[in-house]
């Protein structure tokens, strides 16, 4: 399939409910395993920490790191913006290995 290409809106992203609405657009796609998805930020001056955290963090929440890392291909971004991305992306990973131990667990119990 051919790849899809996004761009999020220009300026400064802070909003959680406009990275929801983005969100929600790159999830249809990463869905289905042979689309990737080229997400460009050339004119995205900034990003805070909420709305990267809404946006990416919440997709690796529901597809795990590697899904989201392999899907998407972030193309024009500033150091900064990169930056935000990762930090939200690492910590989000961190979370989901520390209760995976707690989800073994529960599941042998029940």
């Amino acid at each position: 399939m051919k790849p899809i290409f996004i761009s999020l809106p220009t300026s400064d992203l802070a909003s959680r409910k406009l990275a929801i609405i983005e969100r929600n657009k790159i999830e249809q796609y990463i869905s289905k395993n042979s689309i990737k998805v080229h997400l460009d930020l050339t004119n995205v001056s900034s990003i805070s920490e909420s709305y990267s955290d809404e946006l990416f963090g919440v997709l690796v929440l529901k597809h795990g790191a590697t899904k989201v890392l392999e899907s998407i291909q972030l193309e024009g971004a500033k150091r900064h913006v990169l930056f935000s991305i990762a930090k939200v992306i690492n910590r989000r990973r961190a979370e989901l290995e520390s209760s995976a131990p707690v989800k073994a667990e529960m599941a042998a119990l029940a």
